[in-house]
């Protein structure tokens, strides 16, 4: 049943990310936050086997689910310094469906790397894939710009301006540790 909610919600969050995740924002049907985990770690497993990564996958959910509750805690407390009365709950859940988009394309650009490895080339072709790749991507991070910013919207009740400074924030503080995690080889782009 729960997988049966995560399709319909992912799909609804497509084409009408407002309303879905403001219902998102109320569930407390934890399996749904577990099956999109475990569809995280089937990730990491695969791309262990595409890849030679230095560490194994289960060593590389772990540093993930270390990032993704360190930026709800961040901004769990954030909100509740700003004087707000938050729960916990919405931030679990919003933002794990907010990972929808990082899924897709780091599931797709995997797959990718199967059928077209790099390097590529500088052809008529290899430029119109760049161009392609590089919309598909911008259009993967708008969606996940929108999302992040209703998961903050619909966890905190906070307005835009006040969302804007809790974001830049949070930037400040994760953008040094990110560059941490590229340096040990962790992760070149952060799964969040």
């Amino acid at each position: 049943m729960a997988f049966i909610f995560i399709l319909r919600n992912s799909f609804f969050l497509i084409f009408s990310p407002y309303k879905i995740m403001r219902k998102i924002a109320a569930e407390t049907d934890f399996w749904q936050v577990f099956l999109i985990f475990i569809f995280i770690f089937a990730y990491f497993k695969f791309v262990y086997f595409l890849k030679d990564g230095p560490y194994p996958a289960s060593f590389t959910f772990f540093i993930f689910l270390i990032n993704f509750f360190l930026m709800i805690l961040f901004f769990y407390f954030l909100s509740r310094f700003l004087r707000k009365k938050t729960q916990f709950l919405p931030f679990i859940f919003t933002f794990s469906y907010s990972l929808l988009p990082t899924f897709l394309w780091f599931t797709s650009v995997s797959v990718l790397y199967i059928f077209l490895p790099p390097p590529r080339t500088s052809s008529l072709s290899g430029i119109f894939f760049s161009i392609f790749f590089i919309t598909y991507s911008l259009i993967f991070l708008f969606w996940k710009m929108i999302l992040f910013y209703l998961a903050l919207r619909f966890s905190t009740q906070f307005g835009f301006y006040r969302i804007l400074y809790m974001t830049i924030l949070f930037i400040v503080w994760f953008f040094p540790y990110s560059v941490l995690l590229y340096y040990l080889k962790i992760f070149r782009v952060p799964f969040i």
